[in-house]
Parts: C-alpha cells; structure tokens; sequence
C-alpha cells in the first residue's frame, strides 16, 4: 500500500511549474487559433480546459511516482484548483498586454469594445478558467483516489 509522503513545499513546486507549463500550451493555442482565423469560434476556448485536464493528470501521476506515495484526496484537489486558477492568471495577464496590440481581441469578449476597459477580457478569462479548474480539480481527485485505494500502481 502506498503512503501519502508529499510535502507542502513540493506540492508548492509542482503548482508554479505546472502553472507555467499550461500557461505556455494556452499562448501556443492562443496564438494557433489566431493565426489560423479560429479565434471568433468560442467553442475552441475548451480545448485550453482539455490541455489543463490532461497536464493535470499527468502532474498527479508525476508526482505519485516521483514520491513513491499517494496525494491525498484534498491535497490533489487543492494542487490542481491553484495550478490552474496561477496559469490562467498569466493568461489573464497575457491577453491584457496582447489587447493592446490587437483591439479585435477586446471584440470578441465584450460587447461594447469602445467604452469597456482592456482589462474586461482578461478578467474574464481568469474567472472563466478558475471555474473550469474547479471541475477539472474534481476530476483529478478521482484520478489521484485510484492510487490512494490501490487500484492503480506506479
């Protein structure tokens, strides 16, 4: 049986590079849409919360088997909620800095591009991927559970 050995400090570490890893796969995204005239299809936004999804997995996974232990069922839950709620505030920040080199970008968010300020689009992306990190928070926790109970090994 695998014992729960992860430290605050290492959990800490895993939370800021996984952060960033996201936030550099949200800008190459970003910017592929961008680039390929996809930006105004919304639908496309999931595809950064299906990115978020599968590096959280895989940040769960990294670190059982760097440990040799299992993340307890809060814990994981706690860890992937600030993973992604850090990686969309780099977002957040990016999109502001990029809305003022590209006004079509405050379009595609408000309504009244004119009167609104630059910084309605990233706020609402951090507050949009901090909810989605929510669910995928949830998502994780089961995934990290399978090593807690035994049903999945290293």
């Amino acid at each position: 049986m695998l014992q729960a050995k992860i430290s605050f400090s290492k959990i800490k570490k895993t939370v800021f590079v996984f952060g960033i890893v996201n936030f550099v796969v949200y800008v190459i995204l970003f910017l592929v849409f961008k680039y390929l005239n996809f930006l105004n299809i919304t639908s496309l936004w999931i595809v950064n919360y299906v990115t978020l999804t599968l590096i959280s997995l895989y940040q769960v996974h990294k670190l059982v088997k760097q440990s040799g232990g299992y993340v307890p069922f809060l814990q994981t839950f706690c860890m992937i909620f600030f993973t992604g709620s850090w990686s969309f505030i780099l977002f957040g920040i990016f999109i502001f800095i990029y809305a003022w080199f590209d006004p079509y970008l405050n379009q595609l968010f408000d309504m009244d591009a004119d009167s609104q300020s630059r910084l309605v689009s990233a706020i609402l992306v951090f507050f949009e991927g901090s909810g989605a990190s929510i669910i995928i928070a949830l998502i994780a926790m089961f995934y990290s559970s399978r090593y807690e109970d035994g049903e999945a090994t290293i």
